[in-house]
């Protein structure tokens, strides 16, 4: 159960991640529009790279976390876990659909193609549906196992995580770079705008949560 005092701290603390995390994306688009320069061969398209990588970046994070917070659950069996692990893992969902729908937009101007089965692109689809799955099960269970069953997933599916960051190294054949030369201000534009979603998610997180708790408060008094 979530004590008052302890709601009024989240929901400060909340209200202060929101305005630090708009704050920053709208100066991370002001720097890619205006601050960062226009990389000489592909243009302003190249520039979707300050929302394609931030959103990668924050998926694997929100994974990340999913996974974690899944064994903290196993282990001590608190619902405060499980809900960290489900909203994480949602969250998660709609930074990877963004970064599905940013690269393409990047490829077709890159690669004058919309999509390539891509060692990098394939495996990262495959992450998309996995963690859709996750959703699937865990909604389609009503038992007090759903818990269990949902960190076991968390757990099982961040095997796909580390397959999807070394793709690169790992399989010849993928488009995707190993090493990105930028200049100083494209370089800045980027850590900018992987601050600015990084906090982005850190907000969402502390919204999703209260939701869990205020659905948890409503079970226990019913």
């Amino acid at each position: 159960m979530i004590e008052p005092g302890e709601k009024g701290f989240w929901i400060v603390a909340g209200r202060a991640l929101w305005v630090l995390a708009l704050g920053l994306v709208a100066a991370s688009w002001w720097a890619a529009a205006t601050y960062a320069p226009v990389e000489a061969q592909m243009g302003p398209v190249q520039k979707i790279v300050y929302v394609h990588v931030p959103s990668a970046i924050v998926t694997l994070i929100a994974f990340g976390l999913t996974f974690a917070a899944s064994i903290a659950y196993l282990t001590t069996k608190q619902w405060r876990w499980d809900a960290v692990a489900a909203a994480s893992c949602e969250l998660g969902m709609v930074f990877a659909t963004v970064v599905l729908v940013s690269g393409p937009l990047w490829a077709r101007s890159a690669w004058n193609t919309w999509w390539t089965w891509e060692p990098r692109l394939t495996t990262f689809l495959i992450l998309w549906i996995l963690y859709a799955g996750y959703h699937v099960v865990r909604s389609s269970l009503r038992s007090v196992s759903r818990r269990t069953v949902s960190s076991v997933l968390g757990i099982v599916l961040f095997v796909n995580l580390p397959i999807v960051w070394k793709s690169v190294e790992w399989w010849r054949g993928s488009l995707h770079p190993r090493n990105v030369t930028m200049t100083g201000e494209m370089r800045e534009t980027l850590l900018l705008s992987m601050a600015a979603w990084i906090v982005f998610f850190a907000a969402a997180m502390v919204s999703r949560l209260r939701l869990e708790w205020s659905r948890e408060a409503a079970a226990e008094r019913a």
